[in-house]
């Protein structure tokens, strides 16, 4: 196990500088007075549930501080990031100029083809923050060590792991507005009847939908090692089933019930429906019931990673 000050951005220079303020990682590495962490990785507070927040929320704060720190002089990676997508988005506009029209009541109430697919691919920033960045994120720590000293600490697991996935769901989050406003400016995106804040609300919804499998995903890191493949085999396979690129009616029937109950696909459409001025209170609701089944569960499962990772010494790869 590395020391503390292996840690990027600061993790325990603050110890070693007299009077100096200690930075997030620091607090997070201090852990609240009176929390052990027993040998098979249980966090025990003597407060009790209360405190077990606490110092979980304490963790997930410093998490947050630590990633915007070392990602504050990034500028240059966010503006190319922000190019490469409306260089895909471009394309589609062009491609979109040749498709013959389809009934407008295949495309989800969106005006033409390339209004139906932009939204997909802001959809898809969204969805790919929550797979392949967030396990190339966790990845990353292990090779660093790092992940094996946030493990070790007193907090509880779903502080984290939501710490870890927070900057690249703000970051995607970020750049969907972004991209949403360039394309209304822009691209031509018809967004005359928008219910903007019912965009607001999907686009968090969105976010919150899609980090349970992420969380889902890290545990699979952590544990087993082969995080990035499923990652990547998740995000092709919710595309091309939630509708991100043509509409799941165009698929074969089996695969209709499946699309049905896809919290993904479900998402899509709610998004959609907000920027065409259509109802989209039923599937925020929906969101939001299975976001409060899934997270907890993801959560546990996470929980249930790291110590098997702690049991198997994987927690720390080459």
């Amino acid at each position: 196990m590395r020391g503390f000050d292996g840690l990027p951005a600061g993790g325990g220079a603050a110890a070693g500088r007299p009077g100096a303020e200690p930075s997030g990682i620091d607090v997070l590495l201090a852990g609240p007075p009176g929390v052990r962490v027993a040998e098979n990785g249980d966090r025990r507070t003597p407060g009790g549930a209360p405190s077990q927040w606490r110092a979980g929320g304490r963790g997930l704060l410093a998490l947050l501080r630590r990633d915007l720190t070392e990602r504050r002089g990034l500028r240059l990676s966010f503006l190319l990031d922000l190019l490469f997508g409306l260089l895909n988005l471009l394309v589609f506009l062009f491609v979109s100029r040749v498709l013959t029209p389809v009934p407008a009541g295949g495309l989800e109430r969106a005006a033409s083809y390339f209004d139906f697919v932009a939204v997909g691919i802001v959809f898809l920033l969204v969805l790919q923050a929550a797979t392949l960045q967030v396990v190339a994120r966790v990845v990353t720590e292990q090779r660093d060590g790092t992940l094996e000293l946030l493990a070790a600490q007193p907090v509880p697991a779903w502080s984290v792991g939501l710490g870890l996935a927070g900057y690249p769901f703000a970051f995607a989050l970020v750049r969907a507005a972004l991209y949403l406003a360039v394309l209304a400016g822009f691209f031509g995106l018809h967004v005359g009847h928008a219910d903007w804040p019912g965009v607001a609300v999907m686009l968090a919804l969105t976010a919150l939908c899609t980090l349970p499998f992420c969380v889902l995903l890290m545990g699979i890191g952590v544990a087993v090692g082969y995080g990035d493949p499923a990652a990547r085999l998740l995000v092709v396979a919710l595309s091309f089933l939630s509708g991100t690129y043509f509409p799941p009616s165009v698929l074969p029937h089996v695969l209709h019930p499946v699309c049905a109950v896809l919290p993904t696909r479900i998402a899509l459409d709610g998004l959609r429906h907000a920027l065409g001025g259509g109802g989209w209170r039923g599937a925020a609701a929906v969101l939001a019931g299975i976001t409060a089944v899934l997270l907890p569960l993801s959560a546990w499962i996470f929980d249930r990673a790291l110590w098997l990772g702690r049991r198997r010494g994987v927690l720390t790869r080459d």
